[in-house]
């Protein structure tokens, strides 16, 4: 993501003009390296400063977290005792560096007024919030830096404020100085050899500015001309007089946010402000983040019980196959007991004549020498018994071990297709299982949830992302509805329901019947559909075990 300062500057003149003269009427902290900032001006807002070192940022959100600490960090106290009902009067960048200024006027304990500022320093792992008081001194800091940590920059309360040392390279927003280190080009990758001599913009960035003004980012040489047209295309009051806001998905899927196309390939999503392009594009990496952090405690229970299953079922099947002899076992015991009149002690082994084989064959039988032929025959009689037992014992563990297995893959594969809401349904689900002790709530009791459906052609197409939304769907179908589910794959049960079911309603239910499956990748996908009075979920099954008769196959690529 392009987090520099030509994004930045552009960022800080949104909210200047949008929140400069609001009022801070409420501050929250839903992570430990972020606050949300309530404010009231001309309408309601609610501005994210991040500080974390994977996702440091700075935008006005219309998806403000709503979790809180139940016991608020000393940081979030000192900021709602400073700053609380204080008013924006300005929001600047600082000069070439990724860091904003919030001036504000606010009301000490005695009623008089105060100027502070809050900073939000954007500088990735060295990301930070910092209160300042009027006489530039740090109020209070989100992460505090001790000098051992950083001799040249410590920040903690009571120290000077000052901004990260500059670099030794020059300033990329001036024609004259870029054009001056252009002349210093001898082969190779420009967006490469620009970034080691000059700050102001994010690698990416770079990349994408050189490859809209020469169509490439390598070349031997460059042109008087082309140095020229490099130099004017960075100058900074050109790019942001040409501010388009956009999301841009690559060739590879990967989205990011840009303040204009440079590119010309690419999937773009526009937006009238940068901001709101930067909490699209932090929204959905917040959300996925919270999914796979809420997920990781049920996913790695279901890892874990598929592993000691298999493990199980390794063992039952080398029990099995250890016990897979018993019927010869039997018979060597009963060809003793016919030939006992032949048998001596001290004998090693004997052949007999195996008169239960087609034709008769002759068969070696090894003995015990230092036993007698009657101990041998019982010997071989009572392995005989243990083995057809354990085979009777081992047969229903290696069924319920696979009927188990089967489930808990089911449960993993649809990991990858839920939602949140439906991450609380899995955790109640392996809850019941016993594969967790409890999950966190604030509902007492999980809200079942229906599941997904839309209306297609004049018919609902109903569909879940858990086996209990599964198992809803299937129960709540009426019989002559049609059901659909992937061939010999976990995935979702979906219902249609509908007075004229067209061919085209089939398709597009088992498209999403594909997609809501572990095939979901596949090009060609078999789903199964049949009416759901041929489905069947047997007393005890595991919840989304179902089968099914009388069904046709359809051959789909999936679509969400």
């Amino acid at each position: 993501m392009p987090a520099d300062s030509l994004h930045i500057r552009q960022t800080a003149a949104e909210l200047n003009a949008l929140l400069s003269g609001g009022r801070i009427d409420k501050i929250t902290m839903p992570e430990s390296d972020e606050i949300v900032l309530f404010i009231h001006n001309r309408g309601n807002h609610a501005l994210v400063l991040s500080a974390n070192p994977s996702l440091p940022r700075l935008h006005v959100t219309a998806h403000a977290p709503k979790n809180n600490p139940l016991t608020a960090p000393s940081f979030l106290m000192h900021l709602r005792k400073r700053i609380g009902g204080a008013v924006i009067e300005s929001i600047t960048p600082e000069p070439g560096e990724r860091i904003v200024r919030f001036a504000l006027r606010a009301r000490g304990e005695l009623g008089y007024e105060e100027k502070r500022t809050l900073i939000c320093e954007i500088l990735g792992k060295y990301a930070n919030i910092v209160l300042v008081n009027e006489d530039g001194k740090i109020s209070e800091c989100i992460k505090h830096i001790s000098p051992s940590s950083s001799d040249k920059r410590p920040v903690l309360p009571g120290l000077p404020y000052t901004v990260p040392p500059a670099q030794d390279k020059i300033d990329i927003f001036c024609p004259e100085r870029l054009r001056a280190l252009l002349d210093g080009f001898t082969g190779g990758k420009i967006d490469g050899f620009i970034l080691a001599g000059a700050a102001g913009l994010a690698p990416s960035t770079i990349n994408g500015i050189v490859t809209s003004v020469l169509g490439s980012v390598y070349a031997d040489t460059l042109t008087n001309a082309q140095k020229d047209e490099l130099a004017a295309a960075f100058d900074a009051a050109r790019l942001l007089a040409a501010v388009r806001p956009v999301l841009r998905k690559d060739e590879n899927g990967k989205t990011d946010f840009w303040i204009a196309p440079f590119w010309h390939e690419g999937e773009y999503t526009f937006f009238p402000t940068l901001n709101e392009a930067m909490d699209a594009y932090y929204s959905d990496l917040d959300r996925e983040r919270r999914l796979q952090e809420k997920a990781h405690v049920p996913k790695t229970a279901v890892k874990n019980a598929i592993a000691r299953t298999e493990k199980k079922l390794k063992l039952f099947l080398s029990r099995r196959n250890e016990a897979a002899d018993a019927e010869t076992d039997r018979l060597f015991g009963e060809l003793i007991t016919a030939n006992m009149y032949k048998l001596k002690q001290g004998m090693e082994s004997f052949t007999a004549e195996n008169y239960y084989a087609d034709p008769p064959a002759l068969v070696r039988i090894p003995l015990q020498a230092d036993k007698s032929p009657q101990y041998n025959a019982q010997a071989y009689y009572k392995r005989y018994a243990k083995k057809k037992k354990t085979l009777a014992v081992v047969r229903e563990q290696i069924e319920q071990a696979e009927n188990d297995l089967e489930y808990f893959h089911s449960v993993f594969d649809s990991f990858s297709y839920t939602d949140e809401a439906g991450l609380e349904e899995i955790a109640a689900e392996l809850q019941a299982a016993g594969l967790i002790r409890a999950y966190k709530t604030k509902n007492k009791k999980a809200k079942e949830l229906p599941g997904e459906q839309i209306t297609f052609h004049g018919c609902v197409i109903r569909w879940g992302k858990t086996n209990y939304q599964n198992d809803r769907i299937t129960r709540g179908a009426r019989p002559d509805d049609i059901w659909l589910h992937t061939q010999k794959t976990h995935g979702s049960h979906v219902v249609v329901s509908g007075e004229h079911i067209s061919n085209e309603v089939l398709l597009r239910a088992a498209e999403i019947a594909a997609y809501y499956s572990k095939a979901r990748l596949a090009d060609n996908v078999p789903v199964d559909y049949t009416r759901k009075k041929f489905v069947n979920k047997p007393k005890g099954a595991a919840p989304g075990k179902v089968f099914y008769t009388d069904y046709k196959t359809l051959f789909v690529t999936p679509r969400g």
